[in-house]
């Protein structure tokens, strides 16, 4: 599909202008978001060529694994940005969420877990105000828009948000309705794109106050 395609596109050439900025300014400038992006371009390139390969092909355990690498970088992300006091929380919500995970869902199986997907959309959604929190409490001078991490939560939010209306009814409607099913992996191709868009703002952001910096 057309839009399969543009998604992995505008990831690639995400992962490099991160790579760029990272070998230029250093990928602790930019918070190590090359580590997910590059995972993320990975993992998404070996589902591509396993559905090649073969179309009925189950990725589940691979997606759950992703996930719960989800959770451990984003934790590593934002507790590098908050608070002591909003360490804590994020902490606790990351030891939550894993255990979840972990005790009560099918995590090596090899279909995936609907349940794994909304812990996570819910943890991503639970983070990201956190930083809207963290970062009203800490009112500086420089515009939100200009904060990285502002496109980051903004995007993981959208993200979580659509993810969250898909994973729901998606399996009830994979046996009752395909086309309905196919619409909805059209629209989260499309989020995907707006996501990683705003993860290529986020990164010119930082190249900015790196610039700044030297």
């Amino acid at each position: 599909m057309l839009i399969g395609i543009v998604y992995k596109t505008v990831l690639f050439l995400t992962l490099i202008q991160s790579y760029i900025s990272g070998r230029k300014y250093s990928f602790s400038a930019q918070n190590y978001l090359f580590l997910y992006l590059l995972i993320t371009f990975t993992n998404e390139c070996i589902s591509f060529v396993r559905n090649i390969i073969n179309p009925n092909v189950k990725v589940g355990l691979q997606y759950n694994v992703y996930f719960v690498f989800c959770i451990l970088f984003f934790t590593f992300y934002f507790f590098k940005l908050f608070s002591k006091i909003i360490k804590k929380v994020l902490i606790v919500i990351s030891i939550f969420s894993l255990g979840y995970i972990f005790s009560t869902t099918n995590f090596l199986s090899q279909d995936f877990d609907h349940k794994i997907g909304i812990t996570v959309t819910l943890f991503y959604i639970v983070i990201s105000l956190l930083w809207f929190y963290h970062k009203i409490t800490f009112f500086d001078e420089r515009k939100i828009s200009d904060d990285p991490a502002f496109w980051i939560s903004t995007a993981l939010m959208m993200w979580s948000c659509f993810f969250l209306f898909r994973v729901t009814p998606m399996f009830y409607f994979a046996k009752e309705d395909e086309e309905f099913l196919k619409f909805l992996k059209l629209g989260q191709n499309i989020i995907n794109i707006g996501m990683y868009i705003m993860f290529y703002i986020s990164l010119l952001k930082y190249k900015s106050l790196s610039h700044e910096s030297y």
